[in-house]
């Protein structure tokens, strides 16, 4: 008999005739990969797959319209609401059915944020007549008047979720999520403070809740029994003055037990700006930080509940379900991070598992390149490529210089590929860089990647690695490799250029990561990057009166504007003073003497740390450059990179050796 590790995360839940085989379910993500039709690609398809592959019971398509005429928010997004969907909605259906997972499609109506349909000229509509008004899909409706929807809207809507449904059966899925959260179309009915209708629609709970019922009733009828239905809701209006509190999201889970398969929690409305970080929750926030409304919920409702937000800790995940506090569990980004996630922790190889760092690289991905990507899975957006690649080019003898993020993925891709890997690193330690934020509290899934990372190489039987070894011109001679990737990293910018920048009570901000004694009871940061706003908030924690002096008018996030969201809203918290749009003019014994659009001002600290960038180590590479026939040079030393650039480029130029 197996000694299964986690025995209540992969337990069966029978869901009528269904069963799942584990409490593992990949959560909806929307893949932009889409064809001119709004309709799945092949790279789509392996997306999905990726999932299913790696164990989870239920794989989850994101933004499947039921109405793409008066229903949808983006461009890019799967119309449900023709027979046209079928033939490319299936593709996506065998692809994780055939992996034993249960195909399940999000289906989604935006509303009075229907912002995409207006454009294109369509009728939008609200529970009541109001104005427009959001930060995201209702930023293009200010100033709109959206009028009431009309009965028979709400009846032919209805209608168009169960179509949808059923066109998702047809084409091989076994469950539909209606959504009912996050302040679509459903939750703007549900909704107490939106929803003020006088007819039977709206008003009291019980007509508020009568349109998600009825489509959920409908789609019962229309799909069968066996046919599998997921409610998503928000079980409380988080960070929103005017919104609904978990005692009203008890109450609508009590109104939907009964009528659908699944009740899954999650929490806020899109709309409300500063909500963002708790529905997605950022590396501030505790792992598992939403299960307190799922589990309230649970005790009210006897259709079995589902938790989502931050779950990345199969141990957390196992002590929930045997408390009995939720009965399954939903992951989005923890199964970008490692898809394998279910399979690893079944196989009881946690310790392998790549926990997500909630550094929300995927999501800024997704706005700026509407590419999925993600800072430590280089796989993630490119499973099809990945999928199809067997090339079994000539075997080499690799030297990886540096021993950071990029220099281990590289060498663990080189190894696994056949190659004989020698990586040489200057510390005594793996990890690069980013080892100095090992004491940081929300940092400590970075931490245990470093650490998984490190135990991998070492342990790899085609990896020789050699610490305490810089890598010389004259090492690479020693070694004679066929290929050289320089995985250097870079150092801290000295501000050299600021008069006192080598007084006594300066320091950089790597050594006060190392060493908090370094830093005084007043601080002075240099440089609103990451990491020094990142920094002072670490400080803030430990009972610092922290001030960050930024030269630019705003942080410099580093393209990450949502994790920049989630830093701005810890500054607020922490009593931070940032000080853009103001340049060190002089470093005093006393503290900073800088120049702000009020002019010259006065910055008391006992400590001034600066954080004002990264040089890459460029004259280290160029000695490594002609040492070998094939060279790559990957993070850092390139310019200075985020943890998913150095990733990726390690990644990959350790599967472009050889291939001449």
């Amino acid at each position: 008999m197996y000694n299964m590790k986690y025995p209540n995360l992969f337990a069966p839940l029978k869901l009528g005739n269904v069963v799942l085989r584990n409490r593992i379910i990949s959560a909806p993500q929307g893949f932009l990969h889409l064809d001119a039709e709004s309709l799945p690609t092949q790279a789509a398809a392996a997306f999905y797959e990726e999932k299913a592959r790696g164990g989870a019971a239920v794989v989850t398509i994101g933004e499947g319209y039921v109405d793409s005429v008066h229903g949808i928010d983006i461009p890019k997004g799967i119309h449900l609401d023709t027979d046209d969907c079928i033939g490319g909605i299936s593709l996506l259906a065998d692809a994780i059915t055939k992996h034993g997972a249960i195909a399940s499609m999000e289906l989604q109506h935006a509303g009075m944020y229907a912002s995409e349909s207006y454009v294109n000229g369509n009728a939008i509509y609200a529970p009541v007549e109001r104005m427009g008004e959001g930060t995201k899909a209702g930023a293009r409706l200010h100033g709109v008047l959206i009028p009431e929807m009309p009965e028979e809207v709400i009846l032919e809507t209805i209608e168009k979720f169960a179509e949808a449904a059923l066109r998702c059966k047809q084409a091989g899925f076994g469950m539909v999520l209606v959504h009912g959260g996050h302040g679509w179309l459903l939750n703007q009915m549900m909704s107490p403070v939106i929803n003020t209708r006088t007819d039977k629609w709206g008003g009291s709970l019980e007509n508020r809740m009568r349109m998600p019922i009825a489509v959920c009733d409908r789609i019962r009828e229309v799909c069968g029994r066996d046919f599998l239905i997921d409610f998503r809701f928000s079980a409380a209006d988080v960070c929103n003055p005017g919104g609904y509190t978990p005692e009203d999201g008890i109450a609508m889970a009590e109104m939907i037990d009964g009528h659908v398969d699944l009740i899954h929690c999650s929490v806020g409305n899109h709309e409300v700006e500063e909500s963002f970080v708790v529905v997605h929750p950022s590396m501030f926030l505790e792992d598992g930080c939403n299960l307190k409304y799922a589990a309230e919920v649970k005790k009210h409702v006897k259709t079995p509940v589902v938790a989502v937000g931050a779950f990345s800790d199969a141990q957390l995940m196992e002590d929930t379900l045997a408390a009995g506090q939720v009965d399954a569990i939903a992951m989005a980004r923890g199964l970008i991070a490692d898809p394998d996630f279910p399979l690893k922790a079944r196989l009881g190889k946690d310790e392998e598992i790549n926990r997500c760092l909630r550094c929300y690289q995927c999501f800024s991905g997704l706005l700026d390149t509407r590419q999925f990507c993600c800072a430590i899975n280089p796989v993630i957006g490119r499973e099809l490529e990945n999928k199809f690649d067997t090339a079994s080019y000539k075997r080499k003898k690799v030297l990886v210089a540096g021993g950071g993020i990029g220099g281990m993925a590289a060498a663990l891709e080189a190894a696994k590929r056949g190659h004989q890997v020698v990586l040489a690193e200057k510390s005594g330690k793996l990890g690069g860089a980013l080892l100095c934020e090992g004491k940081v509290s929300f940092k400590k899934n970075l931490e245990r990647y470093l650490s998984l990372q490190a135990k991998r190489v070492t342990e790899h039987e085609h990896i020789e690695v050699h610490l305490n070894t810089p890598a010389t011109r004259e090492f690479a001679e020693r070694t004679e490799p066929d290929v050289i990737i320089a995985a250097l990293g870079a150092r801290p910018v000295v501000p050299v250029f600021i008069p006192g920048y080598d007084k006594a009570n300066v320091v950089g901000a790597e050594e006060v990561y190392y060493d908090l004694r370094k830093a005084g009871n007043r601080v002075a940061i240099l440089g609103g990057g990451l990491v020094g706003c990142e920094l002072g908030i670490h400080l803030a924690i430990h009972d610092r009166d922290v001030t960050v002096i930024e030269m630019a008018e705003t942080p410099n996030f580093a393209g990450n504007m949502l994790h920049g969201e989630a830093v701005m809203a810890q500054i607020a918290i922490h009593g931070i003073r940032l000080l853009t749009s103001t340049k060190a003019v002089e470093i005093t014994d006393n503290g900073v003497l800088a120049k702000g659009p009020e002019g010259e001002i006065q910055i008391e600290a006992d400590t001034v740390i600066y954080a004002v960038g990264q040089k890459a180590l460029t004259e280290e590479v160029d000695q490594l450059r002609f040492c070998a026939p094939e060279f790559y040079t990957v993070g850092d030393c390139n310019l200075p990179a985020n943890i998913a650039k150095a990733t990726k480029e390690g990644y990959y130029a350790a599967r472009d050796i050889g291939r001449i």
